[in-house]
């Protein structure tokens, strides 16, 4: 064997060596393959053979579910102060979740009740006693989670902020639904949350390439008529529609499934720093909660709680995207899906939200005539002002009805 087939020979592993290198069961690992989350390089009757390279992107991503993986240092290298009460009670709020070990919804009925004897606002070590009793904990196991929040609050950017359910600049549009959480982290320009005009873009993250063009399209219609694009920044639909708002200046949002000083996946790691420089990243999740995998589906419920509309763009039957189209119709949003993909005979799930009351749309500017039908976006008609459908320079992305960038009809 020469030196090039040794070099090459070490970079590859089989399924019981790769499953190892993984810290997962050789079970797992074919689950993963099924679902196209790993790419074998070669696959035949002596075995499965993976790439090296292949594999340690995939151990980037599943990193991103361990207790080690919040130990990120903002790069400004700034510490985050906790100097306001809403700051002081979102860290005694997530010391008492990593304590206890429950969700955000289970222990709010109990931090209520908590509230209407004691200062909510007052750091815990101030008034241990008081915390410990009531929520039938011990000293050290609630001393050991505050400090552990505390260190890890520390870790987020000089300038993010936490706002509270109820305060005066919580997003009203969000603060109505039950799927609000009482505090949301951000990231960026805070104001884009009261603007008022926010679609969603979401869909397939193993999208094709037809879907990432149409989502293309679609995000340049929005933003050229000053509607903010906002998605979940997973792969496929999502960063493609981040990206192609970044690219052309427009506005655009972030919900994502982890906390603030958390990359997921780490390909968007660039996206996601761009949008904290240009846009607004928000999380519902605290710093110091380890990420899991329903946080997920259950940031979709934000997703769609601040947007007035939201476009499913591609999606198969079990896909995530599906979950916010069941939240959006739940809150009152609209909810819109491109004509071939509910034409698709091996999709039944289009046909269902239809029946529920989604709206299947053939061009992008229909879309826009169906925001402002709905009265969630309302079209200015003077000619003079910049970037509306009427304008001539709009021709090359609204494109005319017989263009019908969702598939012919028939």
């Amino acid at each position: 064997m020469n030196h090039d087939e040794s070099g090459l020979a070490s970079q590859l592993l089989f399924s019981k060596e790769a499953a190892e290198y993984l810290g997962i069961t050789v079970q797992r690992l074919n689950k993963l393959i099924q679902n196209g989350k790993i790419t074998p390089l070669k696959k035949n009757s002596s075995g499965t053979v993976f790439h090296i390279d292949e594999l340690k992107r995939r151990k980037e991503e599943l990193a991103i579910f361990t207790e080690d993986a919040i130990d990120y240092v903002s790069e400004d290298k700034k510490m985050f102060i906790i100097d306001t009460p809403t700051k002081h009670e979102a860290l005694n709020f997530a010391s008492l979740m990593h304590a206890l070990g429950i969700a955000e919804k289970k222990l709010v009925p109990e931090f209520e009740e908590f509230s209407k004897k004691h200062d909510i606002s007052d750091p815990i070590p101030s008034n241990l006693d008081a915390w410990t009793s009531f929520f039938n904990i011990t000293y050290e196991k609630l001393s050991s989670s505050y400090s552990y929040a505390k260190v890890q609050f520390e870790k987020l950017k000089a300038d993010d902020e936490i706002i509270k359910i109820n305060g005066s600049d919580y997003p009203k549009l969000l603060a109505a639904t039950e799927e609000a959480p009482r505090f949301l982290y951000l990231r960026g320009n805070k104001s884009l949350l009261y603007d008022g005009r926010t679609v969603a873009l979401v869909g397939s993250r193993e999208a094709s390439q037809e879907a990432k063009e149409n989502t293309e399209r679609v995000a340049l219609t929005l933003g050229k008529n000053g509607i903010i694009i906002v998605s979940g920044l997973a792969k496929g639909i999502d960063v493609t529609a981040h990206r192609t708002a970044l690219d052309n200046n427009f506005n655009t949002i972030a919900v994502i499934g982890t906390n603030l000083n958390q990359y997921y996946p780490n390909e968007n790691k660039e996206v996601q720093l761009e949008i904290e420089k240009k846009g607004l990243v928000i999380s519902q999740f605290p710093p110091s909660m380890k990420t899991e995998r329903w946080f997920f589906p259950l940031r979709n419920g934000v997703m769609s709680g601040i947007s007035l509309a939201t476009v499913i763009m591609e999606a198969g039957e079990t896909s995530g995207a599906l979950k916010q189209a069941t939240f959006a119709l739940k809150q009152g949003r609209v909810v819109l899906i491109p004509q071939n993909v509910v034409n698709k005979p091996t999709l039944l799930w289009p046909k269902k939200y239809i029946q529920k009351g989604a709206y299947a749309v053939r061009t992008p500017k229909e879309i826009i005539e169906k925001l402002s039908e709905k009265n969630v976006y309302k079209k200015i008609v003077e000619p003079e002002i910049p970037g509306l459908l009427e304008d001539p320079g709009m021709d090359d992305i609204v494109v005319a009805e017989k263009e019908e960038y969702c598939g012919n009809e028939s």
